[in-house]
Order: C-alpha cells, then structure tokens, then sequence
C-alpha cells in the first residue's frame, strides 16, 4: 500500500450508488492521491540529507513521518502564500481540486460527503487548514506593521487572572521619604495612597468569507488577500482605540474616576496647553511633566517625557529637534545637529522618541509620555494573553461544526478574527497634551 494512503489519504468506500460524483472536469480521486504521493517523495528527496540513523535499526525518514494531510496542509499554506511555503504538485494547486479532496463534495452542494471525502478528513478539515494557513501569514505580516503598532511602547500591558472581569488600572504613591528608623527601634507603619481606574474587555472582531466561486476558480490572489485585509483591520482597531484616549471629548480624553476630571486638564491636572509645537513649546511641556506632584504628596514626580507623540505632519520637525537627523528631506542648511541638547542621553532624561499616530487627524496637536516602565499610564489586557507583557498578534479561528456537516454556510466558508481586550488609563501624571 502506498505510504500517503497508509497514512490518512485512503478514501472511505462509497456507500452504494448515493454516492456524488465528482465533476467531469475534477482529476479522479485516484489521481489527486497519486500526486500526494509524488509531493512526499519530493520532500523525501530534498530532506534525504536529514536522515536520522539509530545505530543499526531502520532508518527513519522526514517522509515517514509526514501523513498525507500535512501535504495538502503544506498545498494550501502555498496557496494563502505563507512564508517559505513550497509549491505543491500541479493538481494541488487549485483550491477546487483540494476542496473535493477535503469534502467529497462533487457537486458542490456545500455537505461535506465522508463516503468520497479522503478517510481522515471530516467536516471542518478544510476550514481548519485555511486557517491555519492564514495565521502563518498574519505573524510576519503583524512584524512589518510597525507604523500602525506605533502604541505598542507607549503602553504597559497587564496580566490578567484568565477571567473577563473589568480591569483594574491602580497607581499607588503618597510614601514620600522613608523615616528614619532608630536602633532597635520599631518601624513605623507607612500610609500608601492609591487610584483605581477600571474598565471592561471589549470584543472585536467579524469574518470574512471564502465564497463556493472563489474556492471553484480557484481564485489565489482573493484569498490571500483575506488574511492581510484582517491582520490589517485588527492592528487598525488597537492603534484607534489607544488613539482616542488622546482624541476623544474634544481632544480632553477621557474622565477619571479618580477625581471626576477630563485626563487633560489644565487647572486640575496642569497638563493641557494650547501651544503649537516648537523647540520652546517642548522645554516648556518637559518641564511640566517634571513638576507634576506625586499621587498623596506634593512631591515632584522627576520624571522627563521619554515620548513625543503627534500627527504625521509634524514627525520630520521632531526628527530634527531631537536630534535624528531631518528626515528624507535631509538636514537643513540653518539646523546643526551637532549641537543638538540631544546630542548624548543625560542619566534620567532620556532623547525623547518620536511617534507618529495615524490616527492624529489634527495636524498641530501633540502630546508627551513618559516611560511607561517609571509610570504605567497607559495600560492594556489581553483575554488571550493573560500572562501579558507583550501584544499578541490577532488570530484566526474558523466557524464550521464538526457535527453540522456543512462546508458552507450562504455559498460562503467563514472566517473568523477576534480581537478581545480591555485599555486605559491609571493616571494623568506623566502625560499631557497640546490642543492647538
């Protein structure tokens, strides 16, 4: 018996004339195995250098131990354009061949078909290689999307307990000095003041569909474009929702719980302004920021603003004004960097970075953050990183039912992307804004 057909790819037998059959311009069943098997031979051929030898006994081969559905999984990783995927056997790259060799459905009526389906294969066999597939093509997608992830180090992201409840953001303070303590003397019990600041896990997400005419003309370039359209959609959201913190209410942000004030105010908080950005204007917002008092005292926090934050228009100039040079443009004939304050980092007051946000439509307003290391101002939670630290990449996950037998559901095969996760703000110390 041929390997591949040991290995999964044996059709069931037909259950009597019932059975469909296959359309008249589809390879025979027969034939689409036999170019399976070609491809494991290929693979084997190409990987014979990475034999694995066990002292006599017989030798194992990458060939032996790849079933037939890990080639048709590696067909269809080609088709979505996963990287370093391998072109298959010409009879699998057309999705509608894949698709009868999944489903058994020749005559596509969207039920899966176990009689004329490959033996391994159920209902949700095809659905679950296209999406994964599609999740090998959203990592490097997500590592290249760096403009619209411009949030990522501003925002501390929080560990949760792997439960939904609201998310609490708390900024602790009000210790001050620590007093003396005499020898032999007791310690003294220390008042640590605190804020809390919660909000709730919001879903994201829709599907898209591979429609029954995509999969019949097996229209590569339409589905690979599904993954990057979500990815995409996904990273967009994020990068809008961290942005309307700055955006919302007018451009105040939003109010706290903590005292009932917009997060940029200006008698309340001191850090709102409506200077236009300039060199002076940043000496002026980076001394404010350093002069905000600590929660429970009148202590200066001492922080400097580790960002600057603002729209696209006015990225080149803070280029220049931190000392990275002038942009594409190239250096001005009245800047001279090398004298630049920026010129060395000094300890505690670190060359600020500058972002750009996408969503920033006011082309004057900017802001500034600090570290979020020192004050986590900003915070985030992911149901599907409950560890936290980093941000997840979105995820791909398919909507079929093993148990419903459809392959499709309205001519379509759904895709689904889910983007779930709760964000805000602990404090208004160590951030500010500019509303020109």
């Amino acid at each position: 018996m041929p390997e591949a057909v040991a290995a999964g790819l044996a059709p069931a037998q037909p259950n009597g004339a019932g059975a469909a059959n296959p359309p008249a311009n589809t390879p025979s069943l027969d034939a689409l195995q036999q170019a399976v098997e070609r491809l494991t031979e290929l693979v084997a051929a190409r990987e014979e250098n990475s034999v694995i030898q066990n002292m006599g006994r017989p030798v194992i081969t990458d060939r032996r131990m790849t079933t037939g559905l890990d080639q048709l999984q590696a067909a269809w990783d080609w088709i979505f354009g996963a990287p370093h995927a391998l072109a298959p056997e010409p009879l699998l790259r057309r999705t509608d061949r894949l698709y009868y060799l999944l489903s058994g459905d020749g005559e596509w009526r969207g039920v899966f078909n176990q009689a004329d389906a490959l033996a391994a294969a159920n209902a949700t066999t095809l659905a679950d290689m296209a999406v994964n597939a599609m999740n090998k093509v959203i990592v490097p997608l997500y590592d290249r999307m760096l403009a619209y992830r411009w949030y990522e180090p501003l925002v501390s992201v929080q560990a949760t307990d792997g439960s939904l409840h609201d998310m609490a953001w708390i900024q602790f303070g009000g210790l001050v000095n620590l007093p003396v303590v005499a020898d032999g003397a007791a310690y003294t019990e220390l008042n640590v003041a605190d804020t809390k600041e919660s909000d709730a896990f919001v879903k994201y997400g829709g599907y898209v569909g591979i429609s029954e005419k995509t999969l019949r003309n097996s229209d590569i370039a339409r589905m690979q474009a599904i993954p990057r359209a979500l990815t995409v959609a996904a990273i967009q959201t994020r990068s809008a929702a961290i942005s309307g913190i700055f955006t919302s209410n007018s451009g105040v942000g939003p109010t706290l719980d903590q005292d009932s004030v917009a997060l940029f105010h200006t008698a309340s908080h001191a850090n709102l302004a409506t200077t236009a950005y300039s060199w002076t204007a940043w000496k002026a917002a980076r001394l404010e920021c350093y002069k905000q008092t600590e929660l429970g005292s009148s202590k200066r926090i001492g922080h400097w603003p580790k960002f600057w934050i603002g729209p696209g228009d006015l990225y080149d100039q803070a280029l220049i004004d931190f000392g990275y040079g002038a942009g594409p443009g190239g250096r001005p004939a009245t800047t001279d960097n090398d004298v630049n304050p920026y010129a060395m980092d000094r300890p505690g007051d670190p060359r600020p970075i500058p972002i750009a946000v996408p969503d920033f439509s006011n082309t004057a307003n900017w802001a500034y953050l600090v570290d979020p290391l020192i004050e986590p101002v900003i915070q985030m939670a992911y149901a599907d990183n409950p560890g936290g630290g980093t941000h997840p990449a979105p995820a791909l996950y398919t909507v079929t039912s093993p148990l419903a037998g459809l392959m499709f559901t309205n001519d379509t095969l759904p895709i689904k992307v889910k983007d779930h996760f709760a964000y805000g703000v602990a404090t208004y110390r160590g951030i500010g804004k500019r509303n020109v």
